[in-house]
C-alpha cells in the first residue's frame, strides 16, 4: 500500500503541476477585454459561456460579469450581482470612489465571494457554476456562488423499497443530498469534507462522519487511500471506493451502496464513514460487513422477534440461491439413496423423455432466468415486471412441454430465483447468482463431497475478505457478544446501549435506555 501511494503520489503531483502550468500561470490584468478573451480561448469558446458587460452606476468604470448559463442560477445573477452593481453602486460613486473590497464587501449580497487572480482558480469555479467579476484596473476579480443546478425532486427508493419508514431517496444534486443527512441528524458534530476528484471531470465528494463517534484511524485511512486516486474522468461513488478496498477483485460487495438517508444515518450513528459525490444518486459506507448487507429498513420498524425471524429467513435464502441447483443435482446424480423412495420414483418419472443430464437442464434454467432478470431490468418499467413474470412462465410450461426440461428442474430454479429476490443488497444478490455455477460445476464432478468442499473454500474465502481493515464476517466471526445483538437476529433497541464494539468507535454508548420499573446499568 505504501509503495501504492508513492506512485500515485508522484503521479498526482505531476498532474498538478501540469493544471498549474497550463492556468497558473496566467492571471487576470488590469484590461476586461484581455481578461475576457484569455477566458474564453482556456474554454474554448463555449456557447454556453456569457458575458455581460456594463457600466457602474454613475461612472465609466467597465465591469463585466462571466458565468456559464447551463449550471448557473441566472435568476440570482441579476438580482444578487448584477443589479446591485449598476444601481446600488451609486452610494459609492457619490461619495468619490469606487473600491474593490468596498463592491466586494457592500455591494454583492450573494453567499460566497472570493477574491481570485489566476485563471486555474476561475476556470475551476466557473464550471462548478460559479460567476467571475472583473472590473477595469483591478488585476484581480471575484468568484461569486451562482450555482443553479436542476434535477429531479425526491421520489422513493428504487432499488430499496420498504413497507415502512421513510420513503425518500437520494438524487444527483449534492447539496439536497446533504440536506438529507442534516434534516435527519441535527449533531454539530457532523462533518462534511468536501474534495475534489478527476483531473477533467473535477467532480465534488464529500466524507461524511460524526466527530467524536467514527474512529479517527478509519477516517484518515480512507482519506489516505481515496487521495491516491487519479482518474481522468467522472468516475460514481460505488466505482471511486471499489477502487480503494482491500480486495478489489472479490465479487463480493466491500462497501455498501444506498439510496436511502435514513440509512446513512443510521450507519454514522454507529461509527462508520459515507462518501456522497455530486452527480450520484446514491452514498457509500464504509466499512461494511456481510450481517449489515443482510439487514433491512424494515426490520427496525417491527418486533424485535418477528425481525429476527425475517432476518434468520434472508440467511436461509443466501444458501439457497446458491446451493440448491448443486444440491439437487449432487443428490439426484450421486446419491439417490439419501431421498425417500417415493422421493426418487417421482424425479425419475419426471425426467423420462429428457434428454439433457440434469446438468445441462440446471445450466439451460439458470441462464434462462438471468436473461429474463436483466430483461425485466432494461425494459421500462410498464411492461418489464410483466415480460418477467409473463416470460418466465411461458418458456418454463413450453420447455416441459416439449421435454426439454423436467417438471422439478423448474421447480428447483424458481425456488432460487425467488430465494435470491430475498437479498436486501442488490450488489451482494448478483454475487451470489455468480456463485451458483461453480457449486453447479463441483456437484457434478464430486457430488456432495464437491458441494461441501466447495462450501468450505468458500467460507474460507469470506471470512478472509476485509473492509477497511473491518473482517467481513464480523460480529459473528469475533468475541463480540454484544454486537451479536444485530446481527443474525435483531435484538430488543432497549438493549442495544453500545455501539459496535468491532468498529473501536470513540464514543461507544449508543443510549441510555431506562425502562418500567428497571433502570438501566
Amino acid at each position: 500500500m505504501n509503495i501504492i501511494k508513492k506512485l500515485f503520489g508522484k503521479q498526482q503531483k505531476r498532474f498538478d503541476q501540469l493544471n498549474k502550468e497550463q492556468y497558473g500561470q496566467f492571471k487576470l490584468v488590469g484590461d476586461i477585454k484581455d481578461n475576457i478573451n484569455s477566458l474564453y480561448g482556456i474554454m474554448n469558446h463555449s456557447s454556453d459561456l456569457k458575458c455581460r458587460e456594463f457600466n457602474l452606476a454613475g461612472s465609466n468604470r467597465r465591469a463585466a460579469i462571466i458565468f456559464i448559463s447551463t449550471i448557473a442560477n441566472e435568476d440570482m445573477i441579476q438580482e444578487h450581482i448584477l443589479k446591485p452593481l449598476v444601481i446600488e453602486s451609486t452610494a459609492s460613486v457619490g461619495k468619490g470612489r469606487i473600491d474593490f473590497e468596498d463592491i466586494k464587501d457592500s455591494m454583492i449580497s450573494a453567499n460566497s465571494v472570493k477574491v481570485v487572480k489566476t485563471f486555474d482558480d476561475i476556470v475551476l469555479g466557473i464550471m462548478s457554476g460559479d460567476t467571475l467579476l472583473t472590473i477595469q484596473g483591478y488585476d484581480k476579480g471575484l468568484l461569486i456562488d451562482s450555482k443553479g443546478y436542476q434535477g429531479r425532486t425526491i421520489g422513493e427508493p428504487a432499488t430499496e423499497p420498504s413497507v415502512k419508514g421513510p420513503q425518500e431517496a437520494f438524487v444527483e444534486i449534492l447539496k439536497i443530498n446533504i440536506g438529507l443527512i442534516r434534516r435527519r441528524l441535527l449533531d454539530s458534530n457532523l462533518c462534511f469534507e468536501k474534495h475534489k476528484l478527476g483531473r477533467r471531470a473535477k467532480a465534488d465528494y464529500v466524507i461524511v462522519y460524526i466527530k467524536g463517534i467514527a474512529n479517527s484511524r478509519l477516517i484518515d485511512e480512507i482519506k489516505n487511500r481515496l487521495s491516491i486516486l487519479d482518474v481522468d474522468s467522472q468516475a460514481t461513488t460505488a466505482q471511486m471506493m471499489r477502487m480503494i478496498v482491500d480486495r478489489p477483485k472479490s465479487i463480493f460487495p466491500l462497501i455498501q451502496v444506498t439510496e436511502r438517508p435514513d440509512k446513512v444515518v443510521a450507519a454514522l450513528s454507529e461509527g462508520r464513514v459515507a462518501i456522497l459525490m455530486n452527480g450520484n444518486p446514491e452514498a457509500v459506507i464504509a466499512p461494511t460487513t456481510l450481517p449489515i448487507l443482510m439487514q433491512s429498513s424494515d426490520d427496525y420498524f417491527e418486533n424485535w422477534i418477528v425481525a429476527s425471524v425475517i432476518r434468520m429467513a434472508r440467511l436461509v435464502g443466501i444458501f439457497v440461491t446458491a446451493l440448491l441447483p448443486a444440491l439437487y443435482i449432487a443428490v439426484t446424480a450421486f446419491h439417490p439413496d439419501m431421498l425417500p423412495l417415493n422421493l426418487v420414483l417421482s424425479i425419475t418419472k419426471s425426467r423420462t423423455g429428457v434428454p439433457f443430464p440434469a446438468f445441462v437442464e440446471a445450466i439451460l434454467m439458470v441462464f434462462t432466468l438471468e436473461l429474463l432478470q436483466e430483461a425485466g431490468i432494461r425494459l421500462p418499467r410498464v411492461v418489464g415486471q410483466t415480460v418477467s413474470i409473463v416470460g418466465g412462465l411461458v418458456i418454463g410450461q413450453a420447455a416441459v412441454q416439449a421435454g426439454i426440461v423436467s417438471p422439478i428442474m423448474v421447480i428447483v430454479i424458481s425456488i432460487t430465483a425467488i430465494s435470491s429476490f430475498t437479498v436486501p443488497d442488490y450488489s451482494l444478490g448478483l454475487a451470489l447468482r455468480l456463485a451458483r455455477i461453480p457449486f453447479i460445476i463441483l456437484a457434478v464432478t464430486l457430488g456432495a463431497f464437491g458441494v461441501a468442499m466447495g462450501l468450505l473454500a468458500g467460507l474460507i474465502y469470506i471470512a478472509s475478505l476485509k473492509s477497511f481493515g473491518l473482517c467481513y464476517l464480523e460480529p459473528i466471526s469475533t468475541l463480540y457478544p454484544s454486537d451479536w445483538k444485530d446481527s443474525i437476529i435483531r435484538g430488543p433497541l432497549w438493549s442495544m446501549k453500545k455501539r459496535p464494539q468491532a468498529l473501536e468507535p470513540e464514543d461507544p454508548i449508543r443510549a441510555e435506555i431506562k425502562r418500567k420499573g428497571k433502570r438501566s446499568e
